[in-house]
């Protein structure tokens, strides 16, 4: 299955089961890092293919959101443009239908006190708060490893109607009174109803009233009267058929009054509730030994970026923010020729605007630069660099920490010789749009790091001096000037958010192997196009031609980015949304 983020929080690990209403996933919770189970109903679409959203959304959250140790809790309750998502507890067990294939015959009475007890007292809570749950079966009925039962479901049968997904009604053939299979009023006594049927086939191992279609089930309710228990399992007490043949009165009005009656007649002739939970525990820690086995693929499908999500990758996110806000802030007024003292102050504050606010203490560090560009005589670089940080900020930085931290990695990376390796991460870590943005600034920031620390055509790398003495402007002003005339220069910085572009494309699955892809056909991408300006430097006046375009400096630079990202890579696929949504403010943030 995919592995692209739901919600731009979940990464989906394997699918649970699969209905009418859609799907059930179990997925991995990189903001609070735990595993959680999420039933994903899609909207009905009209004729032209339109999703349209449903009736009944508020009411399904309200009933999703009981509190009850016996009922599956509902963490949220979200929806997008075409599905709704119900985030659940992941419950370590399995349903009860595959508990019954365990036990391979009927349950105990023990086993069925310890069943039906919990099921009563989540009907009772949820009749009490107003909510019916219309399709108690034994799929909806979960049994955990210790023995416990916790029902699952509620409120989706009547969304399931509303979206399309089923009759009105909802409900499953075979556990389903005729009230509710001829459409009219359901209640109280049709949760009951659905009750029984399932009490009776944990008794019997049999359910009478299955049929594969609502008219089929409802033919045989009409003119067929189910078996007493006891006369399909003999050990049976013959007063618990009578229970049990009232709860499944074909008319509503014949039967208890509400759940609390009828749990109360029929636990009386069942076992030991406490019994049976250990004898149920047996059951699931059997069934679940094939589940374990796929424990470890699952862990391998969360990477250590999922992990990083959240109040971690916050955390690190404003120590980067804050170091680049600082530096940012020291490089673009050294120009300025400050103070010592008011040059540090100056850098401290940007400092603390990061820590706080990543994109605004990037943004003051970039308005820096470009004030010390303009007092270095170069104004026509430091325009370009203003209209392109204040657009970049704007659109972009200002609304993700993560997306405003990204491009000043570029000369730093050039300094370790892997400044190729920042659109790749760009493209690995955002959509199209914002990577082909990060690398373009990235790149031009490496680009000029890379002359004004003297280094030479295709500048490749980045002189560490540029950290500590950023303008260096008596050495570097020709090599400046030499780097924003040419053309050469533009045609290579072009290839930086193509390439980040391309890898944020072939990146969308989120998988290893797509994002691997990516960072090859991005590599790819980077050295055409400094082959380009190379044709293009032998072409104009403006330039030296180079004389090899692929320099020992750039050949390395794209080989070692290569392994940089791979080893990325490896460590954890693209943290990426269903559809490439854009990220939302503060995107690490809780």
């Amino acid at each position: 299955m995919g592995s692209q983020l739901i919600l731009d929080r979940y990464r989906p690990l394997r699918e649970l089961g699969h209905g009418g209403f859609g799907t059930v996933v179990l997925a991995w919770d990189t903001r609070l890092q735990r595993r959680v189970a999420i039933k994903r109903l899609p909207f009905p679409v009209d004729a032209a293919g339109v999703p349209r959203r449903p009736p009944g959304l508020t009411e399904a959250r309200t009933a999703a959101m009981l509190s009850h140790p016996a009922v599956i809790t509902a963490l949220d309750f979200e929806t997008d443009n075409d599905e709704a998502f119900l985030i659940m507890e992941y419950v370590d067990g399995i349903s009860l239908d595959r508990v019954l294939d365990e036990a391979n015959g009927p349950l105990t009475l023990d086993e069925a006190a310890a069943i039906a007890e919990p099921v009563a007292g989540a009907l009772e809570h949820a009749h009490d708060n107003g909510v019916l749950h219309l399709d108690i079966k034994p799929e909806n009925v979960l049994v955990t490893r210790d023995g416990r039962v916790k029902v699952t479901d509620f409120g989706i049968a009547a969304l399931s109607s509303y979206a399309g997904h089923g009759e009105a009604g909802g409900g499953t053939p075979g556990y389903m009174p005729l009230e509710q299979l001829e459409g009219r009023e359901v209640s109280e006594r049709t949760d009951e109803w659905a009750f029984a049927a399932l009490v009776y086939e944990t008794l019997t191992c049999t359910n009478p009233f299955a049929e594969t279609t609502r008219g089929g089930a409802a033919a045989r309710l009409a003119i067929h009267e189910p078996p007493a228990p006891s006369s399909i399992v003999e050990d049976l007490p013959p007063d618990l058929d009578d229970v049990l043949l009232v709860a499944l009165s074909d008319r509503p009005a014949d039967r208890y009054p509400d759940v609390t009656a009828f749990a109360d007649a029929l636990l009386a002739h069942l076992g030991d509730p406490d019994a049976g939970r250990s004898s149920l525990a047996g059951l699931v820690e059997g069934r679940l030994a094939e589940v374990d086995a796929s424990d470890a693929f699952e862990a391998e499908r969360i990477g250590m970026w999922d992990h990083l999500r959240g109040r971690t990758g916050a955390l690190l996110v404003r120590i980067v923010g804050a170091v680049e806000a600082a530096w940012l802030s020291w490089a673009g007024l050294a120009p300025a020729a400050l103070e010592p003292a008011a040059h540090a102050a100056a850098a401290g504050l940007a400092g603390l605007a990061g820590a706080l606010a990543p994109s605004l203490g990037v943004g003051l560090g970039l308005g820096c630069v470009v004030a010390g560009l303009a007092m270095s005589g170069l104004p026509l670089a430091a325009a370009a660099a203003g209209l392109a940080g204040a657009a970049w900020w704007w659109w972009l930085a200002r609304r993700s920490a993560g997306v405003a931290v990204l491009p000043l990695a570029a000369p730093a990376l050039g300094a370790a010789g892997l400044g190729m390796a920042q659109p790749l991460l760009a493209g690995f870590a955002l959509g199209p749009l914002q990577a082909a943005v990060s690398a373009a600034l990235g790149g031009a920031l490496a680009l000029l790091a890379s002359a004004a620390t003297l280094r030479e055509a295709p500048y490749a790398t980045v002189g560490l001096p540029v950290f500590a003495d950023p303008w260096h402007l008596e050495l570097s002003m020709g090599a400046l000037v030499a780097l924003v005339t040419s053309p050469a220069t533009y045609v290579a910085l072009a290839a930086w958010p193509l390439a980040a572009a391309l890898m944020s494309m072939l990146s969308t699955r989120a998988t290893r192997a797509s994002a691997m892809l990516g960072a090859v056909g991005g590599a790819a991408v980077l050295v055409g196009g400094y082959a380009l300006a190379d044709q293009v430097a032998h072409l104009t006046a403006f330039a030296e031609p180079i004389a090899s375009w692929l320099t020992p400096s750039l050949a390395g630079a794209v080989t070692g980015s290569l392994i940089l990202v791979a080893l990325v890579i490896a460590l954890g696929a693209p943290v990426r949304p269903e559809g490439d949504a854009p990220a939302p403010e503060e995107d690490f943030d809780d």
